[in-house]
């Protein structure tokens, strides 16, 4: 399609939960951009609220400035492959100087390595120019994509019990919420990209696990499927309140990003 007539329509929402005392899940949505983010802080008093917030407006930030295209031709194919790596590599430094930035501020606060406070991270940018987006994460916060009416993960959790259905079950499964990667604990840290095609109707929803943790993807998938299509922040309540009369342990974050083909 031409990458001149794409639009991305979204909405946001956060809420606390009904369990916890302070939302520490942050997000950033640009559609001008292209551009969605989700982080979910952790560490409680030690300030996973500040590094949700950290991560999100760094990422945010980098890739803001970056963000350079004519969009008043349609690029080749060759173009689009530059354009898509570029973008990988813009979408890289952005998560790097965002775990930089947190893990200084664990440095400047005494925590020793690994400790302290950090953020998962997971999101979107639409690459400059083209019909592709860019797709990024670290942690357990996901993204997935409804498309032909088949809701499809695009990211894979970081995490122990995702390690121990790899290695087949074997011993006792671990809980769910133990994250391997996240950002801000360590010096570094190498979050998942890849670049996807973009379809027309396309919709993405990128989501903290205070709403996957509880919600089944088929009841989300359901939802989704509605017709006529999502408007946006009605249906992200919907979903924030079937989290909350599931007892809303957890904080709950979503971003629904549909892209959309303009008339000519």
């Amino acid at each position: 399609m031409h990458s001149a007539l794409i639009e991305m329509i979204a909405a946001g929402q956060t809420d606390v939960g009904r369990v916890r005392s302070r939302n520490e899940d942050s997000f950033h949505l640009d559609p001008a951009r292209g551009l969605a983010v989700i982080c979910d802080g952790m560490g409680g008093h030690a300030g996973g609220d500040i590094a949700s917030r950290t991560a999100v407006e760094v990422v945010a930030a980098v890739i803001a400035s970056q963000d350079r295209a004519d969009g008043a031709r349609t690029p080749s194919a060759a173009e689009e492959e530059r354009a898509a790596a570029d973008a990988a590599s813009v979408v890289r430094s952005a998560v790097v100087a965002a775990n930089r930035r947190i893990n200084a501020l664990n440095r400047q606060r005494g925590f020793p390595e690994g400790r302290g406070m950090g953020t998962t991270l997971v999101g979107l940018w639409r690459v400059p120019g083209t019909g592709r987006v860019v797709v990024f994460h670290a942690g357990d916060s996901r993204l997935y994509r409804l498309r032909g009416g088949e809701l499809r993960p695009l990211t894979r959790d970081h995490s122990l019990y995702q390690l121990w259905l790899d290695n087949g079950r074997r011993g006792q499964a671990p809980h769910r919420n133990i994250i391997v990667r996240a950002l801000g604990t360590g010096e570094q840290v190498e979050p998942d990209i890849a670049v996807h095609d973009l379809q027309p109707d396309d919709l993405y929803l990128l989501c903290s696990d205070g709403l996957t943790g509880i919600v089944p993807e088929g009841v989300i998938q359901r939802i989704l499927t509605q017709q006529p299509p999502p408007a946006g922040e009605d249906v992200c309540a919907r979903l924030i309140d079937l989290a909350n009369g599931a007892g809303g342990p957890d904080n709950i974050t979503l971003i629904l990003a549909r892209f959309v083909l303009l008339p000519a």
